[in-house]
C-alpha cells in the first residue's frame, strides 16, 4: 500500500500543531508566574483595600480574639470580633478594637467607616455584646490616637463617646452596667467627633 506523499506531511504537521498547541499555554504561564510570590505570601502590607484582598489584608492582624464575619462596601468595613461566652476580658477585646482601627485607619487608605461588633459565640449562637462605630473623620485619629491604647473604653465616658461604643443589654447581663467617668466634660457634640 502506497502513502501519499502529501497525507504524510499533513499528518506531520498536525503531530507539530498539536504539540505546540499543548506547549504553548505551559510555556506562557511559566513566563508570566516566573517565581512571583502569591498575594497571601506577599511580604509588603496591603494599602488599599479591596474585595479581591480582604482576606490577605486581615490574616496577618494579630488579634486576641477571632473575627467572624467580615464585610466591605462602599469603604465601610464590618468586622465581627467574636468572644468566648465564658471567659476573656474587656480590656484585651479593646486592644483588639485599637489594633482593628490601627489596621483601618493607619495601615489602609481607603477605609472612611469601622464598624465592629463585639459578639459572643455559644456554639452557633451568635449574641451582640457591644458595637463600635469609628470614622475618618474623627479628629482624635491624628491627634489622640496614642492615647486610645491606656485608656479604659468601657468606663471612661469620652472614649466611649469617641467610638461611639455602644453595649447590649447581653453585655448589661454579663458585666453589668458600664458605669463610667470623664476626665473632662464632653458635650453631645464633641469637635473631636465626626458626624
Amino acid at each position: 500500500m502506497r502513502i501519499d506523499r502529501s497525507i504524510v506531511i499533513a499528518c506531520a504537521v498536525t503531530l507539530v500543531i498539536t504539540i505546540g498547541g499543548a506547549w504553548l499555554p505551559h510555556t506562557m504561564m511559566k513566563t508570566r508566574d516566573s517565581g512571583g510570590e502569591v498575594a497571601v505570601f506577599r511580604g509588603a502590607p496591603i494599602e488599599h483595600l479591596t474585595n479581591s484582598n480582604i482576606v490577605d489584608a486581615l490574616v496577618g492582624v494579630d488579634l486576641r480574639e477571632r473575627l467572624g464575619h467580615v464585610e466591605w462596601m462602599n469603604a465601610v468595613l464590618t468586622l465581627e470580633l467574636v468572644v468566648p461566652s465564658e471567659g476573656g476580658r474587656p480590656e484585651q477585646w479593646f486592644d483588639d478594637v485599637e489594633t482593628l482601627i490601627g489596621v483601618s485607619y493607619k495601615q489602609l487608605d481607603n477605609v472612611n467607616r469601622l464598624l465592629i461588633r463585639i459578639v459572643q459565640s455559644d456554639g452557633d449562637r451568635r449574641r451582640l455584646l457591644a458595637a463600635v462605630d469609628v470614622r475618618r473623620g474623627d479628629a482624635w485619629l491624628s491627634s489622640e490616637w496614642g492615647e486610645l491604647r491606656h485608656s479604659d473604653p468601657v468606663h471612661d465616658e469620652l472614649w466611649r463617646q469617641r467610638l461611639r461604643l455602644s453595649f447590649t443589654s447581653e453585655w448589661w447581663d454579663r458585666f453589668g452596667k458600664p458605669e463610667g467617668y470623664s476626665a473632662r466634660s464632653i458635650g453631645p457634640r464633641s469637635s473631636d467627633i465626626a458626624n
